[in-house]
């Protein structure tokens, strides 16, 4: 709470869950949201915009639904979720070890019934998720500060701390701040880095309209060298991440002292 209250410091919690599930957890704090991977985005004032492409094909999800239904009958207390740009299969709460075996043969299944289309295919740490290609985090970040650039930042961002928890799809996101930390040619590595999924701020659409700002860039107001880039990880021991924390509990106790430091100054 102390943290979102500051007004020299952005909260910003980027997820795969909808917006509704980020709503019913964050909604009483002062941060921006990015649910779906940065598909829809909420400021720490405003509602929520997508960025959903309108061209954007999505036809394969109908048509890969009955795959998913069929492995959640099979794998007791498992469960699979429809996004508007991806379907997710879980089995969190089933047998580890059959769930395991499940998750190996719903991958096969899935990468002979998706070879063509444009997707990608992520395997958690139990779960399976299929989403529109392009839809990563490190696109969504970006579309997050493009929209604090554009409109509310009057100063220069010049500290970042990244914690990712647990997923190894978080990786993307210290990829992505990898190659802002360097001034040479940014825009470059990012286009390297995104595979050209990262959209201009004035290709978001909203369910509410945007207010129309465009006097300032992202390059403009971002100053992020190596020494005020922290990257974490939480509980992975193979990361592109500088630092590691080994649980939640940790991430807590480092989130009470930045607060306190923050109150204090």
């Amino acid at each position: 709470m102390e943290l979102c209250c500051d007004p020299k410091t952005t909260i910003v919690v980027l997820s795969g869950s909808n917006k509704f599930v980020l709503d019913n957890n964050f909604c009483e704090y002062k941060m921006w949201l990015a649910a779906e991977n940065g598909n829809f985005l909420r400021s720490t004032t405003g509602k929520w915009m997508t960025t959903i492409p309108e061209n954007l094909n999505l036809d394969w999800i109908d048509c890969i639904k009955p795959v998913f239904e069929y492995f959640t009958e099979r794998t007791p207390q498992s469960q699979f979720e429809v996004r508007n740009t991806s379907l997710v299969w879980n089995y969190k709460y089933a047998d580890v070890k059959f769930g395991r075996v499940q998750a190996i043969d719903l991958l096969q299944h899935l990468c002979e019934s998706l070879s063509n289309a444009h997707v990608d295919v992520i395997q958690g740490s139990r779960s399976v998720e299929v989403r529109a290609g392009g839809v990563t985090k490190g696109a969504g970040i970006h579309r997050i500060l493009e929209e604090i650039a554009y409109n509310s930042v009057s100063t220069q961002i010049d500290y970042v701390l990244c914690i990712g928890h647990f997923l190894g799809k978080d990786e993307d996101l210290y990829t992505y701040f990898e190659a802002l930390k360097f001034p040479g040619d940014r825009m470059s590595d990012l286009k390297l880095q995104n595979s050209g999924s990262v959209s201009k701020a004035s290709q978001v659409t909203s369910e509410q309209p945007l207010p129309n700002s465009g006097k300032k860039t992202l390059w403009n107001v971002l100053d992020l060298m190596m020494e005020n880039y922290f990257s974490c990880t939480v509980d992975r021991t193979q990361s592109r991440a500088r630092y590691s924390l080994g649980s939640s509990d940790d991430v807590v106790s480092l989130l009470k002292a930045l607060a306190a430091a923050s109150s204090s100054s």
